[in-house]
């Protein structure tokens, strides 16, 4: 099976100076996630856009895709115990691989490195953000956690808790309640990372356009 996962890709530079790598949610695509880069631009940032679609599809879905599956043996992942996330934790590393070597590919066309690449995760996308963060063995430009949950307490990598991070989150999430917000932030502080969080009340499960303008001003701090 392919390690290099299907792309789609957005830019307006001929030799983009950053990298930006985008990861959907659950039943979602990459192709989806386009349109999103084209609102999030700047000119000046000279960013390469590229959304990876996720390997894995969902039975009786066809036209979704899933990171890993949230019911394991019947048992959503929100009551997941320890037997439920060690197969959760095989899935995620399989495609962490997936993923970094997708990203290995995409600097090496563009030339250029890590230090100069963006990853922004919605919802399950998000949570392989923080995933492929804690795996990698370089410092990224930065990382964005856009409603989602962090599932990974115990670990050890100081370079990724100098990369800069943002988290965000509705008030209003039903879909991932707000505890798991406030669990990733606990985590987040206790391992003492470079972040930024920030609660939209009034948002649902979605990126509305206060989080886009904020993470705009992220982007702009660390690029």
């Amino acid at each position: 099976m392919s390690k290099i996962l299907e792309t789609s890709s957005y830019s307006n530079h001929s030799k983009p100076r950053k990298l930006m790598i985008l990861l959907h949610g659950y039943g979602d695509t990459a192709s989806n996630l386009i349109p999103l880069a084209q609102v999030l631009d700047q000119e000046n940032w000279g960013m390469y856009y590229a959304a990876l679609n996720a390997p894995n599809s969902i039975p009786g879905y066809p036209i979704g895709f899933q990171w890993f599956d949230l019911n394991i043996s019947g048992v959503h992942i929100s009551n997941a115990g320890p037997k439920e996330y060690e197969v959760i934790r095989k899935v995620i590393n399989i495609n962490i691989d997936k993923i970094v070597t997708s990203i290995s590919e995409i600097l090496k066309k563009l030339n250029l490195e890590m230090k100069d690449c963006f990853v922004m995760g919605f919802s399950q996308g998000g949570t392989m953000t923080f995933e492929l963060g804690r795996s990698l063995k370089n410092t990224l430009a930065g990382l964005g956690i856009i409603s989602s949950r962090i599932i990974t307490k115990d670990y050890t990598n100081e370079l990724f808790e100098k990369t800069p991070v943002f988290i965000s989150h509705g008030g209003k999430d039903s879909v991932i309640p707000l505890n798991n917000y406030e669990r990733s932030l606990e985590i987040l502080k206790e391992s003492k990372f470079n972040f930024e969080h920030h609660l939209i009340e009034n948002d649902e499960h979605t990126m509305s356009q206060e989080t886009i303008t904020l993470f705009q001003n992220f982007i702009k701090k660390n690029i």
